[in-house]
């Protein structure tokens, strides 16, 4: 069984002060993880990566992070975009999926998008559960603090 690098969440508090960034590998060594929490951190990653700006494969990643700080005024709007967004990162890891054919607690049955919940006029908390095909329930939020509007 395959590990992947554990990267973790950066203290809203301190994600300005890290240059923007919301994720790390860790302040003192990197983790290695698999089952669940392996599936997640690939799905986020997707989620994460903006389309085009991954030079081994191109098409990979989605416009997620192009959410961030865009002038989406609406809340039925926003939900429609982070929907779509989910859906194009869910088809992404269901194909890679099927090429390594990983154990069934780290391959994807399905992401949904369980509530966009408004923080004030700073943004957003986006909460998404994952389903593995061994049918487990891995909620979390998106990103671990607020999308900003």
């Amino acid at each position: 069984m395959s590990y992947d690098i554990h990267f973790q969440v950066i203290p809203e508090e301190d994600q300005l002060t890290a240059g923007g960034r919301v994720f790390s590998f860790g302040f003192t060594s990197a983790i290695g993880v698999r089952g669940p929490q392996k599936l997640m951190n690939r799905w986020i990653k997707c989620l994460f990566t903006l389309r085009g700006s991954d030079l081994l494969s191109p098409e990979y990643g989605t416009g997620f992070p192009d959410l961030i700080g865009s002038n989406i005024s609406q809340q039925r709007d926003f939900e429609d975009a982070v929907a779509l967004f989910i859906s194009d990162c869910s088809a992404q890891i269901a194909a890679l999926d099927q090429a390594q054919s990983p154990p069934a607690n780290e391959r994807l049955d399905s992401a949904v998008l369980t509530a966009v919940v408004p923080r004030g006029a700073v943004g957003y908390d986006v909460y998404v559960t994952l389903k593995n095909v061994a049918g487990q329930l891995i909620p979390l939020i998106l990103p671990p603090g607020t999308i900003p509007r």
